[in-house]
C-alpha cells in the first residue's frame, strides 16, 4: 500500500490538529492519519465504513458511540475502535461536547495489537486505567514531527508503538481482565529468558530477581520450571551454582572459601554442606578424587 498519489496533510486551526495521507512505514504496522479535537455540540460523524483502524481517547467531556446496533454513551478515559469494514456513528454530547485524540492505523499486525490492547471481537470500547493526557502527549509528538524526513517516519511510528505499548500494559493489569493473569508469550519462551539470566547472573540473584526482570510472579516461574524443567527455580539455580563450582575444584587452584563466594555462597560452611549433599562428597574430597584420576 502507498500514498504516492496523495501528498502529506498537515492542518491546525482552533481546536483541532490533524496530520493525514501519511506515508507507509512499514508492512507490520504504519500510520495513516492522526489529531486531537474539541468537538462542538452534537458534532458528529458517520454513519461511514472505513478501510483502516481509527481508535479515538476521549480527554473530556461526553459523546456517543454506535456500533453494530449497540450504542455506548462515553466520558473522560473511554477509548473506542473503528475497525475496518464495519460501519459506525459517532457524535458529541449537546452540552458537555467532548474533546478525543485519535490514531488512524492498519498493517500486518495490527489486528494483533489491537486484540492485546483489550479489544477482541464485538468488544469496541475500553476504559483504560491511563491518565488520557498520556495518549493525548503521544499524540502531539507524532503532530509535532509532522515534516516529511526519515527520522520523523520514525519517530512517528515509534510513538504509535507506545501507545500500544501503553494500552497492552493497561490491559494485562486491568482489574476487568480475565484471570488468571494473561500472559503475553509462551512458557518456553518465559523459561528460556530465565535460563539465560541465571546463567549470566547466578552470583547476586535470588528466585524473585528472576521473576522480576521476566516479568511474571514466583508462583508462575515456578508453575512453568517444574512443568518444563521437573524442577523449581530454586532448585535449578543451586544445582547450577554448584556446577559452577564442581567445574572451579576441577580446573583452578582456588581455595573452597573463594569458590563459594564465587557462585554465590557468603557462608563457606553452608556451601560445603549443600556441594555434599548433591555430589556425595565434600569440595575438598570432590578435588582430591577428581585430581587423583587425573594422574592415573
Amino acid at each position: 500500500m502507498t500514498n504516492d498519489s496523495l501528498s502529506t496533510d498537515y492542518r491546525i486551526a482552533n481546536g483541532y490538529r490533524c496530520l493525514r495521507n501519511i506515508p507507509v512505514q512499514t508492512n507490520d504496522l504504519y500510520l495513516v492519519h492522526c489529531g486531537i479535537e474539541q468537538c462542538s455540540p452534537g458534532q458528529s460523524f458517520g454513519p461511514r465504513t472505513r478501510t483502516e483502524y481509527h481508535l479515538h481517547f476521549v480527554l473530556k467531556g461526553k459523546g456517543v458511540f454506535q456500533i453494530n446496533g449497540l450504542s455506548y454513551s462515553l466520558a473522560e478515559g473511554s477509548l473506542f475502535l473503528l475497525p475496518p469494514a464495519t460501519e459506525t456513528f459517532y457524535f458529541a454530547d449537546n452540552d458537555n461536547p467532548w474533546q478525543y485524540t485519535w490514531v488512524s492505523f492498519d498493517g500486518l499486525m495490527a489486528a494483533q495489537y489491537m486484540e492485546q490492547c483489550g479489544f477482541s471481537q464485538g468488544n469496541y470500547v475500553l476504559k483504560c486505567d491511563r491518565n488520557p493526557q498520556d495518549f493525548h502527549s503521544l499524540t502531539r509528538k507524532i503532530l509535532d514531527h509532522h515534516e516529511l524526513t526519515v527520522a520523523n517516519e520514525l519517530r512517528r511510528i515509534g510513538y504509535l508503538y507506545l501507545i500500544f505499548a501503553l494500552l497492552t500494559e493497561s490491559h494485562s493489569i486491568c482489574a476487568d481482565a480475565p484471570r488468571p493473569r494473561h500472559h503475553d508469550y509462551t512458557p518456553n519462551t518465559y523459561v528460556e529468558h530465565a535460563l539465560q539470566y541465571i546463567c549470566e547472573n547466578y552470583r547476586t540473584i535470588h528466585v524473585q530477581d528472576i521473576a522480576d526482570y521476566i516479568g511474571i510472579n514466583r508462583s508462575y516461574l515456578t508453575s512453568i520450571f517444574k512443568k518444563n524443567l521437573n524442577q523449581s527455580p530454586q532448585d535449578y539455580l543451586m544445582e547450577f551454582r554448584l556446577e559452577k563450582a564442581a567445574d572451579l575444584l576441577r580446573n583452578t587452584e582456588y581455595s573452597i572459601q573463594e569458590i563459594a563466594s564465587n557462585v554465590g555462597y557468603q557462608d563457606p560452611l553452608n556451601f560445603s554442606k549443600s556441594f555434599k549433599n548433591h555430589f556425595s562428597l565434600s569440595p575438598k574430597k570432590y578435588r582430591e578424587h577428581y585430581s587423583s584420576h587425573m594422574l592415573t
